[in-house]
């Protein structure tokens, strides 16, 4: 993310948009010359910064001090989403090695969060993201053991369209959890891997995913996170609001 990057959303009319620091060439969060520099490119109006995608923390590994390294890049994360004005911090469910014992990695988990939610700022929430079936929080009855009993405003779930495809009907996993989710990624694929392609390019239904999320009470953004080759981020935006407009018009 840098400022050159903000300057080509100014004019595509969208209000919302998602700061993505998952991976440091996306955004080092302990670089603070380089947060403020987007900071101050965001300042300059007109674009509000709806969520900031946390680096991969893993706060469900074996290793204690992974997790105690995880936690700390989480709560950078929450202190540079109150920079921005962010309302929530998404993060991944904190493990990129197949699971060993899922109810010790849930509860590693959760206690994760709980720290969290002492340490960030009251106005912001926590989003763990739906990652592939087999990952943690995979299944809707295993995110909700995650994230229940936190209030609803400080934790929640990011409801990943492309990833829930993958194995899963993102319509019955939105309808599990409804109530949960914080934010959304939007993309689709064909149901066999990851393509973050822009809605309509893959087999979801999207007007019955539209339907379902509007049914689940979630009223924030539809924050994209597909693209097309060849096209510009201005032009990949421009393309993903008139392909909402008209799938959101089929969903009425």
């Amino acid at each position: 993310m840098t400022p050159a990057k903000i300057e080509q959303l100014r004019d595509t009319g969208i209000e919302w948009i998602e700061i993505a620091a998952l991976q440091t060439q996306h955004l080092n969060l302990f670089d603070d010359e380089r947060v403020g520099e987007v900071v101050a490119a965001v300042e300059a109006g007109p674009l509000k910064v709806w969520s900031l995608h946390a680096p991969f923390c893993g706060i469900a590994m074996d290793d204690a001090d992974t997790r105690e390294d995880g936690l700390r890049k989480l709560l950078q994360a929450g202190r540079v989403a109150r920079r921005f004005g962010a309302r929530c911090v998404v993060v991944h469910p904190g493990r990129d090695v197949p699971s060993l014992d899922r109810r010790r990695e849930v509860r590693w988990t959760r206690e994760a969060m709980a720290r969290a939610v002492d340490a960030v700022d009251a106005e912001i929430a926590l989003a763990i993201e739906t990652m592939g079936a087999s990952s943690l929080g995979g299944a809707a009855d295993e995110m909700l053991q995650i994230v229940d009993g936190f209030d609803t405003d400080r934790v929640g779930i990011c409801m990943d369209s492309g990833h829930l495809n993958i194995g899963r009907d993102p319509v019955e996993f939105i309808r599990a959890t409804a109530g949960r989710i914080t934010t959304v990624h939007l993309h689709d694929n064909d149901g066999t891997g990851d393509a973050h392609a822009l809605p309509g390019e893959g087999n979801i239904d999207w007007p019955r995913l539209l339907v379902a999320l509007r049914e689940s009470g979630y009223a924030g953004p539809l924050i994209c996170e597909g693209g097309q080759e060849g096209m510009t981020g201005s032009q990949t935006v421009r393309e993903y609001a008139r392909r909402m407009r008209r799938l959101l018009g089929q969903a009425c």
